[in-house]
């Protein structure tokens, strides 16, 4: 179990790593809010639905990869082509094109065309997209909430009445599989907030710990919201944040106006500094604070 901080500035470089400066200009002024803004952080997951449209998706851009992009598979196109007509004539040629194009080449460009729509923001194309919500941990009311199918609430409770647990299961190749867990401390609920999430299950043991230091430093309204990319466009609209970054100089689009290269090399060079210090800030005795 992670005890409580008073949270430092180290980061959790593995979630930095996730987004990259290109990706947020693309989406910057998008009606879509972040799923991390100065209000709340909101974790969604994919439907069944979604990750079977994804599967299909995959297995047709390698489909066209396959007709289109290979120099080999062309040549023995060329060749089929040839036999194909020395044996059955024009006929047998046509047959061929139509059987590859109407069962083959036209259903994949056709869903293709269909998720590179959806990618654009025509959302309303593919309404099965939509995402199940997960979590959510308000910085401006303190709580945090589990959902349950339907966006129904399975439980809300206050931040501070939650431990941060890091669990850990042997993966079948003999890995150990890590689930930063919030759990609530007064109430036997047999699921808990799975926060790691934000970062996956393959991490080291000290990016759970920065990652609960991220968050920790995010719930109290006392401290700036953590330094990050996917934070940065909310950071003037927090007050505590705003006032900081005002006293402290710091440029309102720092990490935004970064091309990817500098940016990776920036996170590197935060990944050294970081090797020195500690994860997290002094522990706190929130029983006595309180």
């Amino acid at each position: 179990m992670f005890p409580f901080t008073k949270a430092n500035d180290t980061i959790a470089l593995s979630l930095a790593r996730e987004t990259l400066p290109s990706k947020i200009k693309e989406t910057e002024g998008s009606e879509k809010p972040s799923f991390w803004t100065e209000e709340s952080l909101d974790s969604e997951s994919l439907s069944g639905w979604s990750q079977l449209y994804f599967l299909v998706v995959g297995l047709a851009k390698v489909v066209l990869m396959y007709f289109f992009a290979s120099s080999l598979h062309a040549n023995s196109f060329v060749f089929g082509f040839w036999f194909w007509w020395l044996e059955r004539g024009f006929r047998g040629l046509v047959r061929y094109f139509y059987t590859v194009t109407i069962y083959f080449t036209l259903p994949c460009l056709l869903i293709w065309g269909h998720y590179k729509l959806v990618c654009k923001g025509y959302y309303f194309l593919a309404p099965f997209l939509k995402s199940k919500r997960v979590y959510s941990l308000n910085r401006q009311t303190g709580m945090v909430t589990l959902y349950k199918r339907g966006y129904k609430v399975r439980f809300t409770h206050p931040f501070i009445e939650f431990d941060c647990v890091l669990m850990s299961a042997p993966s079948p190749q003999g890995h150990l599989n890590y689930n930063l867990m919030l759990v609530h401390r007064y109430q036997p609920y047999s699921v808990g907030v799975p926060i790691s999430n934000l970062i996956g299950t393959n991490e080291r043991v000290v990016e759970y710990q920065r990652l609960w230091n991220m968050i920790q430093r995010y719930m109290d309204v006392s401290q700036p919201m953590p330094d990050l990319l996917v934070l940065e466009e909310a950071r003037a609209k927090d007050p505590v944040t705003a006032s900081h970054d005002q006293q402290t100089g710091r440029e309102p689009r720092y990490w935004r106006d970064m091309s990817d290269e500098t940016y990776k090399k920036t996170l590197a060079e935060i990944a050294e500094k970081q090797k020195t210090s500690p994860a997290t800030g002094p522990k706190i005795n929130i029983f006595a604070d309180s």
